[in-house]
């Protein structure tokens, strides 16, 4: 009896639990999977990080690069002019500049009332009536004048605007002599001027000349007292 049951007791034996101990093993792979993963993440991320740190490191020093090449470039953009930027560079500078202009011949024409400056937003006017530049009916340059004129060329090759000369008339038709209108007399007038300041050395670049006959009054033409204020030539300097 005892022979049988040593026999077969073994077939009554509770069998290990395959599932239990394969459902284990699962749990523990996904947790491993879940980890590396996670790992994966962080490492993305600080990677991420150094490029951005990379990137600012290297913005900065290629600002800090820019800024000394400037600085060793006399001709750049931040170039000084007697402590003062590029006058090109800013509207700022521009201002400053115009500002200057205008100071510099309030000095230098204090004592020229035959000039009358007229400082208008972007631009300067210098003035001059018939009577100081011209006879009547003529468009060359008195020599008692040029004194005055030299004094005023004088202060424009101070800087590098561009100067506009304007001719100016009455409205009172020109009879006899070597022109037949006023627009003739008025642009002969202006060109004669120009060509005066290009001999005198200031760059042709900067100039340019216009008759405009009694197309812009800045008086009444119903009056003699009107129409001398309108027989005129502008110097204009714009900023």
């Amino acid at each position: 009896m005892n022979n049988l049951y040593n026999k077969y007791k073994n077939l009554y034996k509770k069998a290990p639990d395959k599932d239990k101990k394969n459902h284990i093993n699962r749990w523990v792979i996904s947790y491993a999977d879940f980890v590396t993963v996670l790992l994966a993440i962080f490492m993305v991320l600080w990677i991420s990080s150094n490029f951005e740190i990379s990137d600012k490191v290297l913005a900065k020093a290629q600002k800090k690069e820019q800024i000394q090449e400037q600085k060793q470039d006399p001709t750049g953009p931040n170039y000084l002019i007697d402590g003062v930027k590029n006058p090109s560079d800013s509207k700022e500078i521009r201002v400053i500049e115009f500002e200057k202009a205008l100071n510099d011949l309030n000095i230098a024409l204090k004592d020229k009332k035959d000039m009358q400056i007229i400082p208008q937003d972007a631009k300067i006017t210098i003035r001059l009536g018939e009577g100081v530049l011209f006879d009547e009916g003529s468009a060359i340059i008195k020599p008692d004048s040029k004194k005055s004129l030299d004094i005023l060329i004088a202060e424009l090759k101070k800087n590098n605007k561009q100067i506009r000369v304007e001719g100016h008339s009455d409205n009172l038709p020109v009879k006899g002599g070597k022109y037949t209108s006023n627009w003739e007399l008025s642009s002969a007038r202006a060109v004669n001027i120009l060509s005066y300041m290009i001999s005198r050395g200031i760059d042709k670049k900067r100039l340019s000349a216009a008759g405009y006959a009694d197309n812009m009054p800045i008086a009444t033409n119903n009056t003699q007292e009107g129409r001398a204020k309108n027989r005129r030539v502008d110097i204009i300097i714009i900023n």
